[in-house]
């Protein structure tokens, strides 16, 4: 019996921090301790299990920062201060910072935790009435929480955690001092389970650039031709190979030897990025099955992207391409933390026995020693949906891998081991494209993103037109701030598609590069570099209705109907993470005196698409709506005069009845939740929590 064949690879990435000798934000010091080091350390209990950590340059850099001391990040600096020596104005970001973490896994879990962020709901209040324990507390459980199940299984760690509140100013400063410890332990960690052939390490380019964008943003057309282009196009491949070129020797000078492999910056290839990465001796690189889709041009059969293919330019030089199966991906990253950790597993091996059995049925069971089905997403951002972190769910799903003889986990490498034509047909060219949507549109797409893209271009002209006058520390230090503003993160957060609290940080820290590089060449700073690009630093995730509303339920959006609706901006609530086929926009809602009335827009028509609106508070109703009709079933008496409609939008009425009883002082309360399902996935907006409507 031949096994099928997984591979694991879990993107380690962090964007580059650094601004005037400190780190703007904490996020690589938090998730080193929460995910970086906890997600390998799980491997010590599965032996069998083997995986692939892809480990960016930038991030590692930063991590060395925060153990030499060398810098710190705001939180640690407002950590460090007194309990009775904060000013009101330090308070207030204490406030606004220490409570930016999951509340559901990393706040409720901890009823100390807890009563200080239901105090704090009123800041104004808790800047004026905390006292020094309270105000200590949260400066401890803030960095407390970020500790994984294992990191927080040292003995020190747990004593503070189970002291639980009034700590004292060297439990403070212990907390932070294990940090630092857990850092330490990532780098050797990741070179023990080497040393164990249980995993291999890879790197991507060092600043995290979209590779093909650096070559040629005009390869962003190969996917939208009409799209507009940033003036002047960007076009310096040269860039391309220094920024492989750093992050392959930096890789080297971590682990001691070369890497076998890379993931591209966000999974971007085109033909310009792969001659690249086959040229340098890469032996592998992964990207998203939607990029193999669009490249074969139809030609393409379901289970060829179970099969790593080989990509041959015409100077000879050759490459393997892994193509991650998204569907299983976004399952970890987005779907099961919602999910009992047993039956999420059971689900995670149900898929992979259909890939197995599929596969057979096409090609007969010898295709299985050269199929592998590529697992692969971000390994940091995810886990804090999970229960404690994801340790259940894991801990199951690789007990049941390990066991299974019809399963077995690989690395990278040993899965591009072998190739065969009769599977994976040999590729010359390749549809340039990301992992996400198959195409560039997040960093290029955007106006917003092409303001910046023209900027940096600006700037990199700039820097050839002068960089022979500079001398050799003048122009590495130029070129090192242009290669900073070169990284994907920059331009992940234009335009309308990603929220966080911290959005506007990441214009500042793009433009504060680009400022650096016209300092270094002694040259006027562009008016526009000192203006932020995006006017909209932050998204408004919900709006209230303003007036009732009684709109023609027909399926047809009309403004005059809609106009005073409240709103859910569901794309306004995306942050870190994208799902693939996310297609529900927005939810518009408001009441007249006989209906409550919900909008569903979706931004694509696709077939079979079931959409399901579960109110989960103060009745519980779950509707799935489809094109032809609805169903519901809840614990209400009756569902008197529903109607609905699905055409342009999807459009929903119910009868007000059932609802009077729940308000109160006029206003009516909703807990709701939805929910698009169809062959490709199933996605729940938003990912933890509920959505509070206010009628």
């Amino acid at each position: 019996m031949k096994p099928l064949k997984i591979v694991f690879l879990w993107h380690q990435h962090q964007p580059y921090y650094k601004m005037n000798d400190k780190f703007v934000l904490p996020w690589t010091r938090l998730h080193g301790v929460k995910d970086y080091f906890d997600l390998p350390e799980i491997l010590h209990e599965f032996p069998k299990i083997k995986q692939t950590f892809n480990l960016v340059p930038s991030l590692l850099t930063q991590i060395d920062d925060y153990i030499s001391g060398d810098t710190l990040d705001r939180v640690q600096e407002l950590t460090l201060i007194k309990a009775e020596e904060l000013t009101n104005e330090q308070k207030r970001e204490i406030l606004n910072l220490f409570f930016m973490c999951n509340k559901e896994r990393m706040i409720d879990p901890y009823p100390r935790y807890f009563e200080l962020y239901d105090l704090s709901r009123d800041k104004a209040s808790a800047v004026s009435n905390f006292s020094d324990n309270e105000w200590r507390d949260l400066q401890v459980w803030y960095n407390l929480t970020w500790f994984g199940p294992y990191s927080k299984m040292n003995s020190t760690v747990h004593r503070i955690f189970t002291k639980k509140r009034d700590f004292t100013e060297a439990e403070k400063r212990i907390v932070l001092d294990e940090h630092i410890d857990v850092l330490k332990r990532i780098i050797p960690q990741h070179k023990r389970l080497m040393e164990l052939d249980q995993i291999e390490v890879s790197c991507t380019p060092f600043y995290h650039p979209i590779i093909p964008l650096l070559c040629d943003s005009k390869s962003a057309r190969e996917s939208h031709p009409e799209l507009p282009m940033p003036d002047p196009i960007f076009s310096y491949p040269g860039d391309a190979h220094k920024q492989i070129d750093d992050g392959l020797e930096y890789y080297r000078s971590v682990f001691g030897k070369k890497t076998n492999g890379m993931w591209p910056s966000e999974g971007s290839v085109s033909d310009a990025a792969l001659d690249i990465f086959a040229g340098k001796g890469l032996k592998w690189v992964a990207t998203d099955e939607e990029v193999l889709i669009n490249s074969l041009n139809g030609d393409f059969k379901d289970v060829e992207k179970f099969f790593p293919h080989k990509y041959k330019n015409k100077n000879g030089d050759e490459i393997a391409i892994l193509f991650r199966d998204h569907f299983l991906s976004d399952r970890i990253g987005f779907t099961y933390s919602q999910w009992n950790p047993k039956d999420a597993a059971a689900d995670f091996i149900y898929h992979l026995k259909n890939i197995r059995n599929e596969i057979i049925n096409v090609h007969g069971e010898e295709a299985l020693q050269y199929a592998a089905v590529p697992v692969i997403l971000d390994g940091e951002n995810c886990w804090e949906f999970y229960e404690n972190n994801g340790v259940p769910f894991l801990r199951e799903l690789y007990g049941r891998i390990s066991r299974d003889k019809e399963l077995k986990t690989v690395t990278c490498s040993e899965a591009v081991k072998k190739i065969d034509s009769r599977y994976a047909q040999e590729l010359s060219h390749i549809q340039a494209g990301s992992w996400i949507n198959g195409d560039f549109n997040i960093w290029i797409g955007h106006e917003d993103d092409r303001k910046a893209w023209s900027m940096l271009g600006k700037a990199r002209k700039a820097f050839e037109e002068q960089k022979e006058k500079l001398d050799k520390d003048t122009y590495n230090k130029a070129f090192e701030a242009l290669m900073i503003a070169e990284g994907s993160d920059w331009f992940w957060w234009y335009g309308p598609e990603h929220n966080a609290e911290n959005k506007q940080d990441f214009d500042t820290l793009f433009r504060y590069y680009i400022e650096k590089v016209y300092n270094y060449l002694q040259t006027d700073v562009p008016a526009n570099v000192n203006i932020p690009i995006t006017k909209q630093t932050h998204f408004q995730v919900l709006t209230y209705p303003s007036e009732h509303i009684s709109p023609n339920i027909d399926g047809i959006a009309k403004a005059d109907e809609w106009g005073n609706a409240g709103l859910y901006n569901a794309k306004g609530a995306m942050s870190a993470m994208h799902q693939v086929g996310e297609v529900f926009t927005a939810l518009y809602y408001g009441m007249d005196n006989e209906h409550l009335y919900f909008r569903f827009d979706i931004a694509k028509d696709k077939e079979g698409l079931v959409t399901e609106f579960t109110i989960l508070e103060p009745v519980q109703i779950n509707f799935k709506i489809v094109k032809n009709g609805f169903s519901y079933f809840g614990n209400c008496s009756s569902l008197c005069s529903i109607q609905f409609a699905v055409a342009d939008t999807v459009e929903l009425a119910i009868s007000r009845d059932i609802f009077n009883q729940y308000f109160d002082n006029g206003v009516l309360k909703v807990n709701c939740k939805v929910k698009t399902v169809n062959d490709e996935n199933e996605i729940v907006y938003p990912a933890q929590g509920d959505i509070e409507l206010i009628f």
